[in-house]
């Protein structure tokens, strides 16, 4: 890292020359239109008086990033400002380094020789908020070997923040074909920590993997994992509903969210309330090519199993509610109607008025 001399900068001068306030640090900026290099890195510098919280591994709240939008209102960069970020890549405080690396796209670009520049770094890199920063910059890049060696290498972490971090990365669209993907997937499915979990089962549906169903089932008929459930299914939907895009068909994802809501008996939480929705909303560009493709979807069987949801009382009432709203986007006017009908009549149901209510 950079040796003491750097606190002798004039960028740092600068820096401490001011409160550390936002009105503070807005206004050792006495440039008009572009900023001196002093002012661009004295900004940057400002990151090393915030502090890291351990356990979440993000900055404290902090006055700098809204002292820096206010200033880049009518302020451009200097001309040089990637060579800064780059020099500063060096700087002893990992609040610096972590915002530098945060913002590597905009300064290298996404090219095979920009990916590897960073990941060397990386490599050497102690710090557990830099490290997390890093997985994040390069989420989208695990195509590249060195990256997606890099990722997978901290899927053991002891970190669980870092850990979830590589969840996000892992599934992604982006990684969907990668090599050892779906290794890392199962590892981190069964991680001790349950916020890495649920990650990891909220977003594998995005690797498009079918050989996934299994273990998200798995996950689906454990009643100790219903925390998970809304997760789990979610992955599900991007396998073979995959709103906004509805590119994605997959009939053994379709079947086991079919199986999931048709599970009895129901509860407040089983099915979660906020996995029941998602057939209410179509990207209508899009929807009728899906259809066309997607043999296995048949609405009637669909809203059958909805209108079984929306009829339980044992079930939440928000997943009830939003069960009906499916119906709605997706039946017939006669089957919402049913479905009100024999809700008015029930009179052991006490949430029907939130359920039916529009």
């Amino acid at each position: 890292m950079e040796n003491s001399e750097a606190n002798n900068s004039p960028a740092m001068k600068l820096l401490n020359s001011v409160d550390f306030t936002k009105e503070g640090l807005v206004s050792m900026v006495k440039s008009k239109d572009v900023l001196t290099d002093v002012e661009y890195e004295a900004l940057i510098l400002a990151y090393s008086k915030v502090g890291i919280d351990k356990d979440r591994l993000e900055l404290d709240n902090n006055p700098v990033s809204s002292a820096t939008s206010e200033v880049m209102k009518d302020h451009k960069a200097p001309a040089n400002a990637n060579e800064i970020k780059k020099k500063l890549l060096n700087n002893e405080y990992p609040q610096v380094r972590g915002y530098v690396v945060s913002s590597f796209k905009s300064i290298f670009g996404t090219s095979s020789s920009d990916c590897n520049e960073l990941v060397k770094m990386l490599k050497e890199e102690k710090n557990d908020y830099v490290i997390k920063c890093g997985i994040k910059t390069l989420a989208n890049e695990m195509k590249e070997p060195a990256v997606a060696e890099f990722i997978f290498s901290q899927v053991g972490n002891k970190h669980p923040a870092i850990r979830t971090q590589c969840a996000y990365a892992i599934g992604n669209s982006w990684t969907e074909g990668v090599k050892g993907a779906k290794e890392a997937v199962l590892k981190l499915m069964n991680d001790k920590d349950p916020d890495v979990q649920k990650a990891m089962y909220g977003s594998c549906g995005k690797l498009h993997d079918p050989t996934l169903v299994p273990e998200i089932v798995k996950a689906l008929n454990d009643p100790a994992k219903v925390d998970l459930h809304s997760e789990c299914v979610k992955s599900l939907y991007a396998m073979w509903y995959d709103y906004p895009f509805h590119k994605q068909t997959n009939k053994e994802a379709y079947d086991a969210t079919l199986a999931y809501f048709k599970k009895t008996p129901r509860t407040d939480k089983d099915p979660a309330w906020n996995s029941v929705g998602e057939l209410a909303t179509q990207a209508e560009s899009n929807y009728a090519q899906w259809r066309s493709k997607a043999t296995y979807f048949k609405p009637e069987e669909y809203v059958a199993v909805m209108s079984d949801i929306a009829k339980d009382i044992n079930a939440n009432w928000l997943a009830r509610k939003a069960a009906i709203k499916v119906i709605k986007k997706i039946g017939k006017p006669s089957d919402l109607e049913a479905v009100k009908k024999a809700i008015e009549s029930n009179s052991n149901d006490s949430k029907k008025d939130l359920v039916i209510r529009d």
